[in-house]
Order: C-alpha cells, then sequence, then structure tokens
C-alpha cells in the first residue's frame, strides 16, 4: 500500500502519552528504548515492530536494514543534541563580551545540562562503541560538530569572530568531559566547579594584555 499503508503511516496514535506520531516515529522509539535496554545485537526487528505496534514489514519500508535503523535512531539524537547547544544570539548571556569568566561559567553549566545528562542513545552509542564501526565514526563527527559549536561560543566570548586553535581546543575538552558525565554517574557535574573552570579557562584563552613600553 506504500505510504498511504493503514493507519499506520498516517499517524496513528503510539504508545500512552505520544499520540499523533507516525509509524516511522514510533518505530525510531520503539528501537530507541530496546537498543538501550538488551543492545543492538540482542534486539530483533520483530520485537521493535511489535513494541512500536507496526507490521513487521514496514521497518524495512523505511530503512533498509538494522543498522540504518540504528543510525537514524543515533542521528536524530544528535540533530536535537545540536539544536539545543547552538543558541540563538538572543538568547546569548548578557555577560558575554563584557565578563568573560562568568560567560564561560555558565556556557559549561549549559553544556551540562544539554551534553551531561543521561539518555537512552547515549547509553546505546556507548554500549556499541566498540562492536560496529560506524557507531564509532558517528560518534566522532557528533563530538566533533558539537566541539565547533562551542568553539564558536568560546570565541564570541571573546571578542572574535573565529575561535583560536586554544579556544578549539578548549571546545573539545568541555565537549568529552561533559560527555562523559553519565559514565561517572555525575549528571550534574559536582566534581567540577563551573567559576573555577571559568577562571582557569578566562585566564588561558584571553588575548594577551600588551606590554607597556619602556619608560
Amino acid at each position: 500500500m506504500g505510504r498511504g499503508e493503514g493507519s499506520a503511516e498516517s499517524g496513528a496514535p503510539g504508545e500512552p502519552g505520544e499520540p499523533g506520531l507516525t509509524a516511522r516515529e514510533r518505530i525510531l522509539a520503539a528501537a530507541e528504548v530496546l537498543f538501550a535496554e538488551h543492545r543492538f545485537d540482542r534486539t530483533s526487528t520483530a520485537r521493535i515492530a511489535a513494541a512500536a505496534g507496526v507490521p513487521h514489514g514496514l521497518i524495512f519500508y523505511h530503512f533498509k536494514t538494522k543498522m540504518d535503523l540504528l543510525l537514524a535512531v543515533v542521528q536524530r539524537d544528535r540533530v536535537t543534541t545540536l539544536g539545543e547547544l547552538d543558541l540563538p544570539p538572543s538568547d546569548l548571556p548578557p555577560s558575554e563580551g563584557t565578563d568573560p569568566r562568568r560567560a564561560v561559567a555558565e556556557l559549561w553549566r549549559h553544556l551540562t545540562v544539554v551534553l551531561g545528562r543521561p539518555s537512552p542513545v547515549h547509553r546505546i552509542v556507548l554500549q556499541e562503541l566498540a562492536v560496529h564501526e560506524e557507531i564509532r565514526r558517528r560518534a566522532m563527527e557528533s563530538t566533533d560538530a558539537a566541539a565547533a559549536v562551542i568553539a564558536g561560543r568560546l570565541a564570541r566570548i571573546f571578542g572574535r569572530d573565529d575561535p583560536t586553535p586554544e579556544q578549539v581546543a578548549a571546545a573539545q575538552l568541555l565537549t568529552f568531559a561533559a560527555s562523559m558525565a553519565p559514565l561517572l554517574d555525575q549528571p550534574d557535574h559536582t566534581l567540577v566547579d563551573p567559576d573555577a573552570l571559568a577562571a582557569l579557562l578566562a585566564r588561558g584563552l584571553s588575548p594577551p594584555t600588551p606590554e607597556s613600553p619602556p619608560s
């Protein structure tokens, strides 16, 4: 029946609390939960179809292989995460450009919320990194994309249009540190004081002060 295949494609209700999801969205939601709980290789597409409430064949209408389904789950989370990281200019902290330490502390707190929260996809990626090369590649792409957004924010904090190599390196470190919080059971990053971190980065990333000419 193609894309009009019954109500499954027209947006029939999915699980309770998620009315109006399309069949594809229900498949992605079910796969995310099951892959996180039971791992990719131990989750059959038949089980995903049953959880999503769709015919088994509809999974392969939307996704050529089970790996394509897994990659779609990871990509959907990446798009959401990058959207949350890249706040519009109107939402930037008012201290940016005037108080670098406060702005960096605010940035770190924001990263702990966006990158540091435990999530099913985060768990999936960590579980499958050592097994599937494509997941490793996608994870690095996501990390690089997040670090690029953060480097741009650091550049604006310190009054630049483009990030310096030092700001890129700092962004990469912040990305890795925030992303590893769920592994340490520290989603609120209580082990890292935002103000101390901001003071450290502000000293290292601020433009050098011109030397006074000899008197």
